[in-house]
């Protein structure tokens, strides 16, 4: 049986459809926007599955950037001399950071951890092989090791290209 519709109700008809469609797309969207988290600590607990989870930092955040820069306990000044870039608006001369640049040198991820004198720690608690208060890698070299602490914090290990951790920190430019 073959129906014959009316211009109006085929109209009428493909404006539900479309309007229909277009309320799914905008359901599907707003939750998956919903569930996306910038905060690395988060980002990290979602990641980790069991102990010696590998995690790259490229596909936490998979918008374009260059390097990551961690720093520890060091002053604006030398965070602003390092990157290259004015950081003066960041607030206190202490605490640990860490920073996603992209070429541009411009910031695309940027958190702190002020010390939490007498409380327990939470999030990540990222490691390094050395002494260095000033460590940069580049985006393709992001590989790390997630470890549970406690209910509440992760050790984060840096694994290089043998596993072995990193080496070397910032040069003075």
């Amino acid at each position: 049986m073959i129906f014959f519709l009316e211009w109006k109700h085929y109209k009428m008809l493909c404006h539900s459809i479309y309007a229909a469609i277009y309320a799914i797309f905008l359901m599907v969207s707003s939750i998956s926007f919903s569930s996306c988290n910038r905060d690395i600590d988060l980002k990290i607990a979602e990641c980790y599955h069991a102990n010696d989870t590998i995690i790259h930092l490229y596909d936490l955040y998979p918008e374009e950037w260059d390097s990551v820069y961690f720093f520890g306990n060091c002053s604006l000044a030398e965070i602003s001399s390092r990157l290259g870039i004015s950081v003066y608006n960041l607030g206190l001369d202490f605490g640990e950071r860490i920073f996603l640049l992209n070429k541009y040198k411009e910031i695309v991820y940027y958190k702190e951890w002020l010390p939490n004198y007498g409380q327990a720690v939470k999030g990540a608690l990222f490691c390094f092989n050395n002494d260095s208060s000033m460590i940069a890698i580049p985006r393709k070299k992001t590989k790390f090791l997630i470890r549970k602490r406690d209910a509440k914090s992760f050790w984060v290990f840096y694994q290089d290209e043998s596993n072995e951790q990193i080496h070397g920190s910032i040069s003075n430019k």
